[in-house]
């Protein structure tokens, strides 16, 4: 779906006013209501497994779409392997416990995923999109074994987090996670301003909302509301996610109905074809089956009428297939169409009527 070129200044001030106010409202948290914490384990393991299950959800579908080729170039291919991984391991981190590998797994969840995300900028013969039956099964085997590595052993794993505040490694992890999605998100936005594409747009809004989430996660304070704002937000965006899902299926579900309406009008149209080829083809055969009647008719008569004809030799009656003599006129007006009139020769008269014959002469 493509959109007016009128709207896009304002659909560009919508996405800075985006970035400037999550910014905004993610310091003003930090800084003004810090103290304040929501202890609740269960309201965030919700919110991890939603956004795990929607980001595999939209790998399954991406995955399909890139095997239906609808975009040349491989995207479709390394945004299903990064939301793969990253829906994979969000799942793993949503069933996990406070403590060793618990933020481990949510950064590296991001990281994994922008890292494919960030592919995009890379020319499209150096895209990793190649044996994709091969490559899209070890991506979901390597995600598994790291998740359920990490919370089966998860005391060899480095806390991430000390008095209250994120670890530096941790801080790098995510600070380049956001980077890397931002990126992406650049790329469709670049994207959307060349041909102002709706589904360019969703993903620069989803790419970015989640980058913005990245660089906001390291610099919050756990289970305070700066930290529950980015799980909002990340919310946020993997409700983009669903909406991009249920739109494509709208879109497909749409294209497979006016293919359906299509194909049934075709099949009309070739019964009518058919019928009409079926008619032509009865109409000639009763027209070729009554030439060849006639012909064979006319065959016989030609076989009667030719060949050897016993004839008298001296009254010239001819006798026919039952071995009866009849005369020949009879016989030649039963075996053909010809009819005979009766006159005399002038040899015959001059025989038979020699005093008309002479009085006619003289």
């Amino acid at each position: 779906m493509i959109i007016g070129k009128i709207r896009q200044p304002f659909l560009l001030f919508l996405l800075i006013l985006v970035s400037l106010g999550s910014l905004a409202t993610s310091i003003a948290l930090n800084n003004i209501w810090n103290e304040f914490q929501l202890v609740n384990d269960s309201l965030h393991a919700a919110f991890e497994a939603f956004g795990g299950v929607a980001a595999i959800a939209m790998a399954l579908l991406l995955l399909q779409l890139h095997q239906e080729r609808k975009r040349a170039s491989g995207e479709y291919f390394l945004l299903s392997m990064g939301f793969m991984m990253m829906g994979i391991l969000d799942t793993c981190h949503a069933v996990s416990n406070f403590g060793y590998g618990f933020i481990l797994l949510r950064s590296l969840a991001s990281l994994c995923g922008s890292l494919w995300f960030a592919m995009l900028w890379l020319p499209s013969h150096y895209r990793p999109t190649t044996n994709l039956k091969t490559t899209h099964w070890a991506i979901v085997v390597v995600s598994l074994l790291l998740g359920l590595l990490i919370l089966k052993y998860r005391n060899f794993f480095p806390l991430m987090i000390q008095d209250g505040h994120f670890t530096p490694f941790s801080i790098g992890i995510n600070v380049i996670s956001g980077i890397l999605s931002i990126a992406a998100a650049l790329y469709f936005l670049i994207e959307f301003l060349r041909g102002s594409k709706k589904e360019s747009y969703l993903f620069t809004c989803m790419f970015l909302i989640l980058g913005l989430s990245a660089l906001e996660f390291p610099f919050s304070t756990i289970w305070s509301y700066d930290w529950w704002f980015w799980h909002v937000q990340r919310c946020l965006a993997y409700t983009i996610v669903l909406y991009y899902i249920f739109r494509t299926f709208l879109r497909i579900s749409e294209e497979l109905k006016e293919s359906n309406e299509r194909l049934e009008e075709r099949i009309t149209e070739r019964t009518a074809e058919l019928s009409n080829e079926v008619a032509e083809r009865k109409r000639y055969g009763v027209e070729r089956d009554e030439v060849i009647t006639q012909l064979q008719d006319a065959l016989e008569q030609i076989k009667t009428l030719t060949g050897l004809l016993s004839t008298c030799a001296s009254c010239k009656n001819i006798r026919d297939t039952e071995g009866h003599w009849v005369p020949m006129e009879c016989y030649i007006q039963e075996h053909s169409d010809a009819r005979f009139s009766h006159g005399i020769c002038p040899e015959c008269a001059k025989k038979l009527y020699p005093e008309v014959f002479d009085k006619k002469g003289a």
